[in-house]
């Protein structure tokens, strides 16, 4: 059996197999940090499917340090009775469930808490621009003794372990780094000084837990920033920490100012935490606990059979696939749905105060509305259009015991998945067009290549429904000269049909435009981004912003924004207040569905349904929603 599935002893606990969910932030408790039914339902599919133990997102330990109003609190007794329902659900449903407990510190906001925001040094987070006030010695002590009550109440309330957050820029990382710490009290200063406020909290909490609960650390290995908290240190801090009783040390990276690297997006290796699990290993002597973009089964069990971390910690895996572990069990590995690390549905909707989404797995966050039950009435259906919500809307239609068939004009499926992935570090995207494709193979969905393109065209399927995916298009804008033989569309750059010369100008800085631009520019092209709003990259989310935009910079791809298009010429874009020579024009802007046949359709049937982008231009998240609750109520 792989090593995988062997059990590990953490401290007092023993845990079935190596696979542990992360502790990632999910926005699913009630407000004010309640436990609801909703947060229990989405942690009991993962226990239920065999993940050996579950670590929830952050527990607040006090009122002013919680970082967002849907995360799960335990500043006060009243919590106790809620988050024991948690722990005993989880425990039925067979696996060891952990606590992270943590303050915010100066990555608090006032917005939420409506109080001022502590820290070691009143030093503003850079993404909240929030204003923190340096903590007191006297409310050091004050704050040790909130978390070691909050660890009381964690044994209390039935967990099993109790990771105390020693890193993501929060309270006691902000402590043990130089790049928030500019203390010159004994709690600032050397790193011996830096670590004192943490670890005398680690030990008072293991004093406190005796044999009753695993207690370990969760620390970031490197900062990724300049002045900020490097490996060398943290190994120093680490090897502290066991030494007052860590059973166990979880390594991540960043903080808020390096949040790319908390939650690595699409342009950080896969794995990239692994050398360093590799050389804690070395110099501790408890489990380390490996993450990191864990999207690949081979990874994963390469990073076990060579002993290279003794657990491994999955967060976004898990969202993107609550069967993850059994799949990899059963080694199925192309029925897995891996996480494409676009951060989406995820990191960029908990930052905008809302529960988690996914663009692979429809299902996450709404565990007790979306599910595949088999249809009484068995149909034939017809799904036009083998884009992402075509392929989606087939699969949980052909799960449902539905006949399908799927209509696209192309013989290669996947609708713009290949253009999405074309420009640089987008080849994740591609993993979830393979895995449809490989779902829809499997369970005998038929494929025709056929254009449909009126009401006559489907007659001869004799569909019992019909589901309308045939996407959007891009479109011309109305400017004088966009019909000239130099403008082309970013599509059709992207996918290879227009080629282009060596002096670009991109009519459109958003998503569809920045992507074009690091496409063109990483071929050696002289690229101009225009843009009417004031900033380019509009629908970026934070954890890929900085990325864009020092990629772009070292590339050389200027930006015009605030700035109209009001001509274009053979050799030129004219402006309201410039002219820029360049030899092709793209445009990056406008989209109109694919619906020319629509209301014709509807009316000679009454079984027809559109989802995706034929409604709405939208995301490949909006679309893969939209194809699963089609299915799933056909």
């Amino acid at each position: 059996m792989s090593r995988l599935f062997t059990p590990i002893q953490i401290g007092p606990i023993t845990i079935k197999n190596r696979f542990m969910m992360a502790p990632m932030e999910n926005g699913l408790a009630a407000p004010g940090g309640f436990v609801n039914d909703k947060i229990i339902r989405f942690f009991e599919e993962r226990a239920k499917n065999d993940v050996g133990i579950i670590i929830t997102g952050s527990v607040g330990v006090s009122p002013e340090g919680r970082g967002l109003p849907t995360q799960l609190s335990i500043y006060d007794d009243q919590f106790i009775p809620e988050l024991l329902k948690l722990t005993d659900v989880v425990h039925k449903a067979g696996s060891k469930i952990g606590a992270q407990i943590y303050h915010a510190g100066r990555q608090a906001s006032e917005q939420i808490t409506g109080l001022q925001p502590v820290a070691p040094s009143a030093i503003p987070c850079e993404i909240l621009g929030n204003n923190p006030r340096e903590m007191t010695k006297e409310e050091i002590y004050e704050m040790k003794e909130k978390f070691v009550q909050a660890a009381r109440r964690c044994v209390e309330a039935g967990f099993d372990m109790i990771e105390v957050h020693f890193a993501h820029g929060y309270l006691l990382h902000s402590f043990l780094s130089p790049h928030s710490n500019k203390r010159t009290d004994e709690f600032g200063g050397i790193l011996e000084n830096r670590m004192r406020f943490p670890i005398e909290v680690l030990k008072e909490i293991v004093e406190l837990c005796g044999d009753k609960v695993a207690v370990t650390i969760r620390i970031s290995a490197d900062e990724y920033l300049e002045d900020g908290l490097k490996f060398e240190e943290v190994i120093t801090i680490c090897q502290k920490a066991v030494e007052v009783g860590a059973q166990a040390i979880s390594l991540s990276a960043g903080s808020y100012d390096s949040v790319e690297y908390t939650i690595q997006p699409m342009f950080i290796d896969q794995g990239f935490l692994v050398p360093f699990s590799k050389k804690l290993k070395e110099v501790v002597d408890v489990p380390v606990i490996a993450a990191g973009r864990l999207n690949s089964a081979s990874l994963i069990e390469s990073i076990m059979e060579n002993s290279d971390a003794d657990m491994i910690a999955i967060g976004r895996g898990l969202i993107s696939d609550e069967e993850l572990v059994i799949k990899m069990k059963n080694k199925q590995y192309d029925d897995i749905r891996y996480c494409v690390a676009c951060n989406q549905g995820c990191i960029d909707n908990i930052f905008q105060g809302k529960g988690i989404t996914c663009l692979v797995n429809a299902r996450a966050g709404f565990e007790a509305e979306r599910n595949i039950e088999e249809a009484d009435e068995k149909k034939k259906v017809l799904v036009i259009g083998a884009g992402p919500a075509g392929l989606e809307a087939a699969r949980v239609a052909r799960l449902r015991g539905h006949e399908v068939t799927i209509v696209d004009r192309k013989t290669d499926a996947g609708g713009k998945f290949d253009i999405l992935a074309a420009p640089p570090e987008k080849a994740s995207f591609l993993l979830y067009k393979e895995y449809l494709i490989n779902q829809v193979n499997r369970l005998g969905v038929k494929f025709v290549e056929d254009e449909v393109r009126s009401a006559q065209d489907v007659e001869k399927y004799n569909a019992d429904q019909i589901i309308v995916a045939t996407g959007a298009r891009q479109t011309l804008p109305p400017i004088k000269g966009a019909d000239l033989d130099n403008v082309v569309l970013a599509e059709n750059v992207l996918d290879g049909e227009e080629l282009v010369g060596e002096s670009i100008a991109i009519i459109g800085g958003g998503l569809v435009g920045t992507e074009t631009a690091k496409y063109l520019s990483e071929k050696g092209k002289k690229v101009t981004i225009i843009e009417m709003a004031d900033a380019i990259g509009n629908g970026v989310g934070p954890t890929f912003a900085g990325h864009l935009f020092e990629y772009l910079a070292k590339r050389n791809v200027q930006q015009i924004t605030s700035a109209k298009a009001v001509e274009i010429k053979e050799d030129k874009v004219i402006l309201e207040d410039r002219e820029i020579p360049v030899n092709h024009v793209i445009i990056a802007a406008g989209y109109t569905p694919n619906n020319h046949f629509i209301d014709e359709l509807k009316a000679k049937y009454n079984n027809v349904q559109t989802i995706g982008d034929v409604n709405q231009p939208r995301r490949i998240i909006d679309a893969t929603a939209e194809g699963f609750l089609v299915g799933a109520t056909i």
